[in-house]
C-alpha cells in the first residue's frame, strides 16, 4: 500500500511539472485575457435565405392586414455556452474519456447590445412600411388603456435568461414591453407529425417555460383587447442571436470524446420570428424553417483555458490511469477547457446586421395586405 501511496505522489509530481505551475492548481486562478486586435470589421455580402426559408403557422392570419402597430422587438444575445460528453462507460475493460468546454463572449457591452436591439426595431419598422401597411405610431399605441393593461404582463429589460443553450440577455428595443415566454406558449407546434422532432425553444430558462404556461391566457386575452381597441394588427418580432456554441460527440458506446466550438453566428431556426394578431382573429406566425448560419466568423476563438485548470486535468488523469493499473476502478482522461469568443462592437455588428437584414425582409415579406 505505501509503494502505491508513493507512485502516486510520483505520477502527481510528474504532472505538476510538466504543466509548469506547481501546485497553484486547486486554487483555479484565472489568468487575465489580454483585449485580441481584430483589426477592421469585415465586409460582409448580402445574406441569401433561399426561397424556401420560412415556416408558416395560421398563414390567413398573415393575410388581409391594413393597419399594424409595431408593438414589441425583443433581442436575444447568448453569452456562454457549454457542452460535455463522457465516453466509454459501457466498455468495463476500457479506460474513458471525458471532456467539457465552455465559452463566453467577451468585448460587447450591453450600451452596445441595447443599441442593436433598437436597430432591429427599425429594421422591422422599415419593412412593414415598405409592405404598405398603415403604420400606427407608439405614441398612439401607448395611449390607449388597454396598452397598460398589456404591459403589465411585461418582464423587466434588460434580462438575463439561463437556459438549455446557455446563458445570455434579452433587450426589448424602444422601451416596449417584453414578454419573454416559450415560444410554445404562442402557439404550440410539434413538426413532423406525430413521431416527428418536437420543437424547443432552448433561450427560455425551464422556471419560466413553466410559468408562462400560467401567463398565456392573461396575455392572449389582453393582446387581443389592445388589437380591438387600436383597431390594428399587432406585429411582435423576436429575434435571437448565437455567437458561441459548443457540441460535444461521444457517448458510452463511444471510445472518444470531443468538443467543437462554432465560429459563427447562428440565427436559430423556428424561435427568429414575427407574431401577429388581427383584431378579432386568432394568432399567426412566420419564422426561420432553419437555422442561418454566418461565413464571417463574429469574433475570434481564444484557449484561456488557466494553467490551474490544465495542472487538474493531467492530474486526474493520472490518478485515476495509476489506480486503474493497481485494480482499482477505471482510469479517466479527462480534458476541461474554457474558450473566449473575443469580438468588438463594429466586429460583432458588420456580421449580425447582415443576418437580421436578411431575416427581417423574409420575415415581412409573409405580411400581406
Amino acid at each position: 500500500m505505501q509503494s502505491w501511496r508513493l507512485s502516486w505522489c510520483k505520477c502527481v509530481v510528474v504532472a505538476m511539472m510538466a504543466s509548469g505551475c506547481g501546485w497553484t492548481w486547486a486554487q483555479e486562478a484565472a489568468e487575465p485575457v489580454v483585449p485580441v486586435d481584430l483589426g477592421p470589421p469585415p465586409v460582409v455580402a448580402a445574406v441569401d435565405l433561399g426561397s424556401d426559408a420560412l415556416d408558416i403557422e395560421n398563414a390567413e392570419g398573415l393575410k388581409g392586414i391594413r393597419k399594424v402597430a409595431l408593438a414589441g422587438v425583443s433581442l436575444y444575445v447568448l453569452m456562454e455556452s457549454s457542452a460535455g460528453v463522457t465516453s466509454g462507460g459501457a466498455f468495463r475493460d476500457r479506460n474513458m474519456a471525458s471532456v467539457n468546454t465552455s465559452i463566453k463572449v467577451v468585448g460587447l457591452p450591453q450600451e452596445a447590445l441595447q443599441q442593436l436591439a433598437d436597430a432591429v426595431h427599425d429594421k422591422v419598422l422599415a419593412t412593414l412600411q415598405r409592405r404598405g401597411f398603415n403604420v400606427m405610431s407608439d405614441a398612439q399605441l401607448r395611449a390607449l388603456p388597454e396598452y397598460a393593461q398589456w404591459a403589465r404582463l411585461a418582464d423587466a429589460s434588460p434580462l438575463a435568461f439561463d437556459a438549455s443553450a446557455g446563458k445570455g440577455m434579452i433587450f426589448s428595443a424602444k422601451g416596449l414591453p417584453l414578454f419573454n415566454m416559450d415560444e410554445k406558449n404562442f402557439l404550440g407546434r410539434t413538426i413532423g407529425g406525430l413521431f416527428g422532432a418536437k420543437v424547443e425553444d432552448n433561450y427560455v430558462s425551464l422556471g419560466n417555460q413553466i410559468g408562462s404556461g400560467f401567463r398565456k391566457h392573461d396575455f392572449e386575452v389582453a393582446s387581443a383587447a389592445l388589437a380591438k381597441a387600436a383597431g390594428a394588427t399587432l406585429v411582435m418580432a423576436r429575434v435571437v442571436l448565437a455567437p458561441a456554441q459548443v457540441k460535444a460527440s461521444g457517448g458510452a458506446f463511444s471510445l472518444s470524446a470531443s468538443t467543437t466550438a462554432r465560429d459563427s453566428l447562428v440565427m436559430p431556426s423556428w424561435i427568429n420570428r414575427l407574431w401577429v394578431m388581427q383584431p378579432g382573429a386568432d394568432a399567426a406566425r412566420v419564422s426561420l424553417k432553419s437555422h442561418l448560419v454566418s461565413e464571417q466568423a463574429p469574433g475570434r476563438i481564444v484557449d484561456v483555458t488557466s494553467t490551474g485548470r490544465k495542472a487538474a486535468n493531467i492530474a486526474f488523469t493520472a490518478f485515476t490511469m495509476l489506480a486503474s493499473m493497481n485494480g482499482v476502478g477505471r482510469g479517466v482522461v479527462v480534458n476541461e477547457k474554457k474558450l473566449e469568443l473575443q469580438t468588438n462592437e463594429a466586429w460583432f455588428d458588420a456580421v449580425a446586421q447582415a443576418q437580421i437584414d436578411a431575416t427581417v425582409s423574409a420575415l415581412g415579406a409573409a405580411l400581406s395586405p
